[in-house]
């Protein structure tokens, strides 16, 4: 990775920030309490450009995503090794390693877990099963193979992401592909992620919400990386380049929590806005074909 390509994933690690902030007006475990001392220790200020733009629907995304994981892992709740790719501020790791069973393993670049894991510790202090490495996705097999340490062979994995291919260009991500299935080959289980977006189904999802266009246009000209640019033109483009990176796909729609989203009235959003808005995205589960 080059200098240039590590500063632009710095800025892209940094827009977690930005969604945390939106995600406290919901009621995801610890969501509230991270904004809380991400604002206190006012690392947005030092991270985001100011006055950035604020969108309801930007809450009601974000967690509709959130859930519709969750509610996919549940499929899966005989795996309990668990690891989250580009891990941000999301607040799983903290809730599933209430669970001694459960190895939750917390990835990022290193300034951002650095960060992170300092956050997790003032909220719940040190947990032995809940973890904290650096992490690139998109760096090389053998260095992505050391996030698995912690893990027990001969056991499944339920790898986590969030948020992180739609940024990413089409050979970054064909490289988190590779490596995630070498992971899966080794030990078996599951890739879940939202992140196999696609264009078309992006901007409809995009009309009824101005707001949101000014912000995802903010974060573009942060990052330098344009999410829109960077996602499939089609739904079929998506599931195809899943198909040709070996992976065997299950959609579910993110309609499915719809009826548990608090953001709707905590917020006031429009339920019939967020229908539109969720009717074109999905939670892809991915295994090895």
């Amino acid at each position: 990775m080059n200098a240039q390509q590590a500063n632009d994933f710095d800025k892209i690690s940094l827009t977690a920030f930005m969604v945390s902030l939106a995600r406290q007006f919901t009621d995801i475990p610890y969501a509230q309490e991270l904004a809380q001392l991400v604002e206190a220790q006012r690392f947005v200020e030092q991270s985001l450009p100011q006055n950035q733009d604020k969108s309801v629907l930007l809450t009601a995304r974000v967690e509709a995503r959130y859930k519709a994981i969750n509610q996919v892992m549940a499929q899966y709740e005989e795996i309990t090794q668990v690891l989250e790719l580009a891990s941000g501020l999301l607040p799983r790791g903290m809730t599933l390693s209430y669970d001694s069973n459960i190895t939750f393993i917390e990835t990022d670049l290193p300034a951002m877990i650095r960060c992170k894991q300092q956050l997790v510790e003032q909220l719940i202090g040190e947990r032995p099963n809940l973890h904290f490495i650096e992490l690139d996705a998109t760096d090389s097999p053998n260095r992505f193979f050391k996030s698995t340490v912690h893990f027990q062979a001969g056991q499944p994995v339920m790898l986590l992401c969030e948020g992180l291919l739609t940024h990413l260009t089409l050979s970054e991500k064909q490289q988190v592909c590779a490596n995630v299935r070498e992971i899966l080959r080794t030990y078996g289980g599951v890739w879940i992620t939202p992140d196999f977006i696609d264009t078309a189904s992006f901007s409809r999802s995009l009309q009824n919400d101005p707001d949101l266009q000014k912000l995802i246009q903010t974060g573009t000209n942060f990052t330098g990386r344009s999410i829109v640019d960077n996602n499939f033109v089609t739904p079929n483009q998506a599931r195809q380049f899943a198909n040709e990176q070996g992976f065997g796909v299950v959609e579910y729609s993110m309609l499915n929590v719809i009826n548990e989203l608090s953001s709707l009235e905590i917020l006031g959003v429009d339920a019939e806005v967020v229908e539109k808005m969720l009717a074109t995205q999905s939670v892809f589960a991915l295994t090895l074909e």
